[in-house]
C-alpha cells in the first residue's frame, strides 16, 4: 500500500482555504500583537536548564514548555518584524529619490529614534547605570550563536535589551538607498547571496549591521520595490515552509545546548517567518473576527515597555497562591506573560487617552 508523503499533508492543509480576500496590510496589522506576545515570552523566564532537550532523561513539562515556546517558536517573531519593516519602508513609493528618502528618515526619527532614546534612558534609570554604551552595546554579550566555521558570534544590545531590534532597524533604514540600487541591479542574485550569508551565521551580530537584520529587512524590501504582494509571493513556499518548520523545530528541541542548534535556528527563522505570514492569511480569510485596532496598536508600546515594567507583584502573588510545583511553574510561564501584556494594553489605553486630551486642549 502506497504511503502518503509528509509534504502532501501540509499541501492539503494549505489548500483548505486559498487565503485570498485579505490584504497584505491587514495581515501585517493583525500579526503585530501575536508576534509581540511571542517576544515577551522570550524574555519571561525562558532560559532552559543546561543539557535539557526533547529526549532528556529528566524530562518535565515546565522545561518542555520553555524549550517549545521561548527557545523555538519565538524565533520567528523578530524576522517577521524585519520583513514587515522592509516591505513597509518602500510601500506606496512611486518614485524613489532624495526627497522620498528624506521624508522616510525624518518620520523614523520620530517613530524609532526618539522612542529608542527615551526607553533606553528609562531602563538605565531603573538599572541606575548611565553611560554612552546604554544606547548601543550595554549588554555584551546579550546572546550568542555558532556559525558554520565553529566560531561563536556574540550579540550586543542597549540597556533596554529588546531594543537591539530598533538599533539595527535604524541603521538598515539609513542604508535603504543602497538596498534599493542593489535590488534593482542584482535582483534575485542579491537575495541568494544574502541568504547564504545569513544561513552561514557569519557577521550575524555586528551591532547595527547584523546579517540577521540586513537579510530579513532586504527580503521585505525586495518584494516591495518590485511591487510584489508580500503574502501572495511568500505563499509560493507555503507547503515546504509548513513542513520544514515542524521538522526543524522538533530537531531544534532535540539538539538544544549543542552547536547544531544554532544552524537549525537560522533555518527555522526563515521557514517559520514564511509559515507565519501564510498561516495568518489563511486564518484571517477563514473568519471575520479580527483583533481590535487598539490591541494591534498597543504592540509597539508593549515592545518598548515590557522589559522596563516587569510587574513583579504578579509573580509574587502567583507563587504565593499556587506554590512552585512543576504544574504551577508551567501555568505561571503560560499565563503570566499574557496577563502582563493585558496590563500594558490598559496602560497604553490610559496613555493614549491622555495624549488625545492634551492634543484637543491645544
Amino acid at each position: 500500500m502506497k504511503q502518503p508523503k509528509v509534504s502532501s499533508f501540509f499541501c492539503t492543509f494549505a489548500h483548505m482555504n486559498n487565503g485570498k480576500g485579505v490584504s497584505q496590510y491587514e495581515v501585517i496589522r493583525q500579526l503585530r500583537f501575536p508576534m509581540i506576545v511571542l517576544v515577551t515570552f522570550a524574555h519571561s523566564y525562558g532560559k532552559v536548564e543546561e543539557g535539557f532537550s526533547l529526549l532528556a532523561s529528566d524530562w518535565n513539562t515546565y522545561e518542555f514548555l520553555k524549550l517549545l515556546v521561548s527557545q523555538t517558536l519565538v524565533k520567528v517573531a523578530v524576522p517577521v518584524f524585519f520583513i514587515m519593516s522592509g516591505y513597509l519602508f518602500y510601500a506606496n513609493v512611486d518614485k524613489w529619490d532624495v526627497v522620498t528618502y528624506k521624508k522616510k528618515i525624518l518620520r523614523r526619527i520620530k517613530t524609532l529614534l526618539i522612542p529608542y532614546l527615551i526607553w533606553n534612558l528609562l531602563m538605565a534609570a531603573k538599572l541606575k547605570t548611565f553611560s554612552m554604551n546604554m544606547f548601543w552595546a550595554f549588554w555584551n554579550p546579550a546572546g550568542s550563536q555558532i556559525d558554520w566555521f565553529g566560531h561563536e558570534q556574540l550579540m550586543t544590545a542597549p540597556a533596554n535589551m529588546p531594543l537591539w531590534f530598533l538599533r539595527d532597524l535604524m541603521v538598515v533604514s539609513l542604508l535603504t538607498p543602497i538596498i534599493h540600487i542593489l535590488v534593482r541591479r542584482l535582483g534575485y542574485w542579491l537575495m541568494a547571496g544574502l541568504t547564504v550569508l545569513y544561513l552561514s551565521g557569519v557577521c550575524a551580530f555586528i551591532p547595527g549591521l547584523s546579517a540577521y537584520a540586513v537579510f530579513f529587512f532586504t527580503l521585505g524590501a525586495f518584494l516591495s520595490i518590485r511591487k510584489m504582494d508580500l503574502v501572495e509571493n511568500l505563499k509560493r513556499f507555503e507547503c515546504p515552509a509548513y513542513g520544514l518548520s515542524v521538522i526543524i523545530g522538533v530537531a531544534m528541541m532535540i539538539t538544544y545546548s549543542t552547536p547544531v542548534f544554532s544552524s537549525l535556528m537560522l533555518c527555522f527563522r526563515l521557514t517559520g517567518a514564511i509559515a507565519v505570514f501564510c498561516l495568518a492569511s489563511r486564518i484571517l480569510s477563514a473568519t471575520n473576527k479580527r483583533l481590535p485596532l487598539v490591541v494591534c496598536n498597543s504592540a509597539y508600546f508593549i515592545y518598548l515597555a515590557h522589559y522596563v515594567f516587569f510587574f513583579y507583584f504578579i509573580d509574587t502573588a502567583f507563587f504565593a497562591l499556587f506554590g512552585t510545583s512543576v504544574i504551577a511553574l508551567s501555568l505561571h510561564y503560560l499565563l503570566v506573560p499574557l496577563l502582563k501584556a493585558f496590563l500594558m494594553i490598559i496602560v497604553y489605553l490610559i496613555y493614549s487617552k491622555m495624549m488625545a486630551k492634551g492634543t484637543s486642549a491645544n
